[in-house]
């Protein structure tokens, strides 16, 4: 599907507080970097998304993901909804599965995040850092 404007993101950290980050190639916003992601399958569930998305991609095999919250991003003249998730509870090591899509994974302290993230992607971190900075607006 794709054309379908609803996807996940998760951000998986690791032991040391470190997030996990794909450099992009050959896709949307090729050279920026990104969390482990993409579009919902129709008849799937949110949950099955993310654990299937992070394994395509990272090789990792998550469980008890926490939601996050949503995000929306205006991609290629429409709105793309993100649905957040976070991971700390994973098996394996990042490895770089699509290998056409993906240039490396690699892990990042939050207080050195490299510049060019998707902006959906960054928009989730932000409010996993600090959650309540998205009702700020609404006070």
């Amino acid at each position: 599907m794709d054309n379908q404007p609803i996807g996940v993101c998760v951000i998986t950290i690791n032991k040391d507080k470190k997030i996990l980050l794909g450099k992009r190639k050959n896709s949307y916003k090729a050279g920026m970097y990104g969390l482990p992601g993409g579009r919902l399958d129709l008849n799937e569930s949110l949950v099955g998304c993310v654990e299937r998305e992070l394994l395509e991609e990272t090789g990792l095999a998550g469980q008890n993901f926490k939601y996050i919250g949503v995000v929306r991003e205006k991609q290629q003249g429409y709105n793309f909804i993100h649905f957040a998730f976070s991971c700390n509870d994973f098996k394996g090591e990042p490895k770089v599965v699509e290998k056409e899509k993906c240039e490396s994974w690699d892990w990042y302290s939050l207080d050195n995040l490299p510049k060019e993230i998707l902006p959906g992607h960054k928009a989730a971190i932000d409010i996993f850092i600090n959650p309540l900075s998205s009702f700020a607006e609404l006070l």
